[in-house]
């Protein structure tokens, strides 16, 4: 006789299964909610009391930060009692943190002129409890600025956060001469830090740079750096008859530092936030436009004789593949800003560039201030044109290298639309097609920069001639500037200065909540 199967004892596994399923679901469910509803209350703790706490950065009063950042966290139900916040700050529940100190506080990590307000908290846990968890934790941050004016107080800002490999942030300074980093005249705020992420490098006495071999910071080849103070994650480290020294007060070095984040990160990109002109290349066959992937040559051929020397004078705008400067070509940049879409900046032998509008009744040049942005022209990258893609600055010049940064009075007279870049003097965009690419400044007798040069997914290397002498004789080599970069090599066979003067470099004023 047949016999049949009876699915009654299926179904109720099947719908055991399921419920068990649906209760889980709806453990995690309840879990979510629980931690959403803590989260707000957090925020709704941490902000005010952030603002608060902002109040007391420029006086670095730690205890106010921390007495505003406690009663607005009371005031939300969090640490009651007279204890409750003591005990908080005690066990970690409560952090206030000037400067921010934890990758919470994102791109603000390590500046000054900010204070991070962070709060703990826990929940009861449904579904952990199946796992042993009781409870769930919620950990919200908020950060607030009260910053002096400038956009950070460091001369040099190494990104890099790795060594070797991919994107590393080990920099050197070598070549024979020194580098001294010092506050310019009339300047009485602290500043001129320098600020290196890489964590390479051995470390022995964390405030003397007394590795031997290379680190997250160098110093090799004879060279000699004097600074204010520098703020290395890893080690500093010397070798082949490289020298540390403090600018100031001793000691002026923190191994084992927070890391610095990005303090531009927010700063949006000139173009295509700004519609651009887009001027024509000196030689007329030349289309500067998507359409044509060739560079701006600018070569003798095309560049007309001015008192003997083959000159090709260029107009802001946005230029299409960039430029090809020719050997012994001169060019002279117009106040402005200039987009290089593609392909970059290479100067080919003797060249030279200055940013000049003529000389006062002293001899003395006039500058014309100028904002460099060396980005890709997305769409023609993408699509194989390789003149397209951003290409390396390559600025090496065997006479006169002299760039200044735009400030109010540019912006005002040449175009409003571009003062949110005051003070940027070269920004190689990180966020292109492929890898950015690097920056290369030569200059063989005067070097004379001013401003800030951002880079922050590339290697910037600057090299001076022999015999150089600062910014007080002639030939000068004057770095009035800021590097906020991925990674650095400055070398120099003579003098080389770094005056720390924030009003030369770009301004971020910030007040109130900013993460």
């Amino acid at each position: 006789m047949a016999r049949h199967a009876h699915p009654r004892g299926q179904v109720i596994l099947i719908t055991a299964f399921a419920l068990i399923t649906l209760m889980a679901i709806g453990a995690i469910v309840v879990d979510l909610g629980f931690s959403w509803m803590l989260h707000r209350q957090e925020q709704n703790a941490a902000d005010p009391g952030a603002l608060a706490a902002a109040k007391y950065v420029p006086a670095l009063d730690h205890a106010k930060m921390e007495a505003e950042a406690c009663f607005y966290a009371q005031l939300n139900g969090f640490f009651s009692g007279d204890t409750g916040c003591a005990a908080a700050l005690a066990s970690g529940d409560l952090d206030v943190n000037s400067p921010p100190a934890t990758n919470l506080a994102g791109q603000f990590q390590g500046h000054s002129g900010y204070v991070e307000v962070i709060i703990n908290a826990t929940h009861p846990s449904f579904f952990g409890q199946i796992f042993g968890v009781p409870f769930g934790t919620v950990t919200t941050a908020a950060v607030a600025a009260l910053t002096t004016g400038d956009s950070n107080s460091s001369s040099i800002v190494a990104l890099g956060d790795t060594c070797n490999g991919s994107n590393p942030g080990e920099s050197v300074v070598s070549g024979g001469g020194t580098l001294t980093i010092h506050p310019a005249t009339g300047v009485t705020s602290p500043g001129g830090f320098m600020n290196i992420n890489a964590p390479c490098g051995t470390i022995m006495n964390p405030h003397l740079c007394d590795g031997n071999g290379s680190g997250a910071l160098t110093v090799s080849g004879g060279g000699h750096l004097i600074v204010p103070h520098a703020f290395v994650v890893g080690g500093c480290m010397t070798n082949g008859g490289g020298t540390y020294q403090c600018q100031g007060t001793s000691p002026c070095l923190d191994e084992q530092a927070i890391p610095l984040g990005d303090p531009l990160a927010s700063l949006p990109e000139p173009w295509p936030t700004i519609s651009l002109p887009t001027p024509a290349c000196p030689k007329a066959s030349e289309i500067n436009s998507a359409s044509d992937s060739n560079p701006c040559n600018l070569t003798q051929q095309n560049c007309p004789s001015v008192s003997g020397v083959n000159t090709c004078t260029m107009d802001p705008g946005l230029y299409y593949a960039g430029w090809n400067i020719g050997n012994h070509v001169k060019v002279v940049l117009k106040p402005g800003m200039y987009v290089l879409a593609g392909f970059g900046i290479k100067m080919n032998a003797g060249a030279t560039m200055e940013s000049v509008s003529g000389v006062d009744a002293n001899g003395n040049p006039i500058d014309a201030r100028v904002t460099i942005f060396s980005t890709d022209y997305t769409a023609g990258c993408q699509a194989g044109q390789a003149n397209f893609c951003e290409g390396p600055v390559d600025i090496s010049s065997n006479g006169p290298l002299r760039l200044k940064a735009t400030d109010e009075t540019t912006c005002a007279q040449v175009s409003p639309a571009i003062c949110p870049w005051n003070g940027i003097l070269l920004w190689q965009d990180g966020s292109v097609v492929g890898t950015a690419s690097d920056v290369t400044i030569n200059g063989q007798s005067d070097l004379i920069l001013s401003g800030t040069i951002y880079a922050p997914r590339s290697k910037v290397t600057i090299n001076g001639g022999n015999g150089t002498t600062g910014c007080s004789g002639t030939p000068q080599y004057c770095l009035a500037i800021q590097l906020i970069v991925r990674q650095f090599t400055i070398n120099g066979g003579g003098q080389v200065e770094m005056p720390y003067d924030p009003a030369q470099l770009y301004q971020l004023e910030q007040r109130g909540l900013v993460h």
